[in-house]
């Protein structure tokens, strides 16, 4: 009689001294922009023959929510980096896949404070989203919680109901049929 015993591993899925797998987030990493995509500059830039504005295409770090979208393309947005940076005339941005579209403006006005203050923009607009997210769902919470109370108190009322007749034991002559009103 022969044993044999085996060297492979085996899995221990229930290990119970394993760190939990923290919960997926929902909320999506903060936008930034990682650089100005050169190819999608004007081909004249350093030659006489130089436009002063023109469109500096920035790649974004991910996707741009519609929520995000809505805010960065709102013109009010263009007019507060124009009046805290000096930059224009006309200052647009524009979301296009990816790709954060910065219209009316040069390379010269993104070194002097232009992109500074994008950036503060991208991250002041995230801390924003995020904490009207938080609100609305915790006012979720808060409605959730309250109709599964109603919905308890219902069910509490509903389990109560008695449906019978009424016995009453000093009345020998009473009848089954009787119901209490």
């Amino acid at each position: 009689m022969s044993t044999s015993v085996s060297n492979s591993p085996q899995s221990n899925t229930s290990e119970p001294n394993a760190p939990a797998a923290p919960p997926a987030s929902t909320e999506p990493a903060a936008l930034a922009l990682v650089s100005v995509l050169a190819s999608g500059l004007p081909p004249e830039l350093g030659t006489p023959e130089e436009p002063g504005l023109y469109t500096i295409p920035a790649v974004f770090s991910r996707r741009v929510t519609p929520q995000e979208r809505s805010r960065i393309e709102d013109p009010t947005t263009a007019a507060r980096l124009m009046a805290d940076t000096g930059a224009g005339p006309g200052l647009e941005l524009t979301v296009s896949d990816r790709r954060l579209l910065i219209s009316n403006t040069n390379l010269g006005q993104l070194q002097a404070g232009l992109a500074t203050a994008i950036g503060q923009m991208l991250n002041n607009l995230g801390k924003e989203l995020h904490t009207a997210r938080a609100e609305r769902a915790s006012a979720s919470e808060i409605r959730l919680a309250d109709e599964r109370q109603r919905s308890d108190a219902v069910a509490r009322m509903a389990a109560e109901i008695r449906f019978g007749p009424i016995e009453d034991p000093a009345d020998p002559e009473a009848s089954p049929s009787t119901y209490r009103e």
